[in-house]
């Protein structure tokens, strides 16, 4: 059972270490396994974890189920490692279509990788190296709270994170503390919008503080985007850093077909950038996978193509999820819900600690959620976090019966101060 207990794991940089993320990328992974063993017990309902429950994209599955059987022998090996061509032709006319004046080059500013995850990593990686061989800059600026497989990310690049933190209930960036964490040292930005775990969109006005502070730095920027397809908040819509006056030159956008087409396990996505960055996260992606699965990666290109209706519907569903959780937890679990825009997630604050939280929760209802104290680099927040995020990537029937068995508690937890 984990432990409220803080593992503190300093991180040598090249002869120095890092202040930060003391409570230690292993603590993370424990409190995964944890929630993930919960989870996984007969009867519980899972809403801690983000991958939707239902099939994904039809066309994308046929497709790919083709050149797995039928397709010509070049169909089930390694790709090229920017992937194939057909593939990076759809992304292109994607962006095109969806952001008009948008044009990628295929054949030079488009990397297929494998997995979100895998182009946040490629990415950073070709970020830091630039910086650092222009005169050491290995630190990277990242907005808490914060995926927490973020600090693996960073250890691979490798980099030192220089957390930011942003607040409940609505995340949003304050320009004056993103200044005072620029040091000589910090050479790249990460912006991740729609924001994980949070579900906050960036503002015209946050994306023009980013773009100034990296222009008058001369910082680069990875623009974690996957979930750019999931933006419900009335009146919203996904803006893209690399739009911004100043940016598209020194920005990397990652995003996800995973995220796109409801296909997580699948693990393809792709990064976009100049054709200078996107040459050297090639490089890193080669390193890395070499080549994201070619199969796949051909039914992705089918789905692009014919735009199979798996976008506006999945942000509608997910929105409509959103609002139907959030009230069940504000009238059955006395939670105060923080407002979200997009994305997989729903933040509340439980009013006690969290991990406390998550195991009554279980045992009360069967409704599996996952601490927020694991997305946080600083111990003092992690180890008064009260808030818990709940996933809203499910189905609806899935949500109807998290719902039912929040509903269905006996006698209503009160928030009492000091608890």
């Amino acid at each position: 059972m984990l432990s409220r207990a803080a593992v503190r794991l300093p991180l040598r940089r090249r002869g120095y270490y890092t202040a930060h993320c003391r409570r230690g990328y292993a603590t993370a992974v424990e409190v995964w396994r944890e929630v993930n063993s919960l989870a996984a017990q007969p009867g519980m309902i899972n809403m801690g974890q983000g991958f939707p429950d239902f099939a994904g994209s039809l066309t994308a599955r046929q497709a790919a189920a083709e050149a797995l059987l039928v397709g010509s022998a070049a169909a089930n090996q390694y790709s090229a490692p920017a992937g194939l061509l057909e593939l990076r032709e759809e992304v292109s006319r994607l962006y095109a279509r969806l952001y008009p004046g948008d044009a990628y080059d295929p054949a030079s500013e488009v990397v297929i990788c494998t997995s979100g995850q895998e182009s946040l990593n490629a990415a950073l990686r070709a970020c830091v190296s630039e910086q650092v061989s222009r005169g050491g800059r290995d630190g990277v600026i990242v907005f808490e709270p914060y995926f927490p497989f973020t600090q693996g990310a960073l250890d691979n690049a490798p980099a030192v994170m220089q957390p930011v933190r942003t607040h409940a209930p609505g995340f949003a960036i304050d320009a004056a503390a993103l200044r005072a964490a620029i040091t000589p040292r910090t050479g790249t930005v990460l912006l991740n919008s729609p924001h994980n775990p949070t579900g906050h969109v960036a503002s015209e006005a946050e994306l023009a503080a980013v773009a100034e502070v990296c222009v008058e730095h001369d910082l680069l920027a990875v623009s974690d985007e996957v979930y750019e397809h999931a933006v419900f908040g009335e009146g919203c819509r996904h803006r893209r850093l690399c739009d911004v006056p100043g940016m598209r030159g020194r920005t990397i956008t990652v995003s996800s077909a995973g995220k796109l087409f409801s296909l997580t396990g699948w693990r393809v996505a792709w990064a976009l950038a100049p054709a200078r960055l996107a040459t050297a996260v090639a490089s890193a992606h080669t390193n890395l996978t070499y080549s994201a699965p070619t199969p796949l990666q051909a039914g992705i290109a089918a789905a692009l193509r014919e735009e199979d209706g798996s976008f506006g519907g999945v942000a509608q569903l997910f929105g409509a999820n959103f609002e139907l959780l959030a009230t069940a937890l504000r009238e059955h679990r006395g939670l105060t819900v923080c407002d979200a825009q997009g994305g997989y997630f729903l933040v509340a604050d439980a009013g006690v600690p969290d991990i406390d939280f998550v195991r009554s929760l279980a045992a009360e209802c069967g409704v599996v959620c996952t601490p927020m104290s694991v997305f946080y680099a600083d111990q003092d927040q992690s180890e008064s976090c009260t808030l818990v995020r709940f996933t809203i990537c499910k189905s609806r029937e899935h949500i109807q019966r998290a719902c039912a068995a929040l509903a269905g508690r006996r006698g209503r937890r009160e928030r009492v101060a000091g608890t």
